[in-house]
């Protein structure tokens, strides 16, 4: 019964933010609008880690 549940959880969990940011950045159209998004994750994680 356990099992099923944990299998239940697991389904609909939410990708971790590692897996967002890759899925952000791999869907880049070109080199600028990968540069765009590259620095944008860098703002956010300055963002996330000094709250400012």
């Amino acid at each position: 019964m356990f099992g099923t549940l944990k299998h239940l959880a697991k389904t609909f969990r939410a990708p971790a933010a590692p897996d967002r940011e890759l899925i952000y950045i791999t869907v880049a159209a070109d080199r600028y609008d990968l540069d765009a998004r590259a620095r944008h994750m860098a703002r956010l994680s300055r963002v996330r880690a000094f709250g400012y």
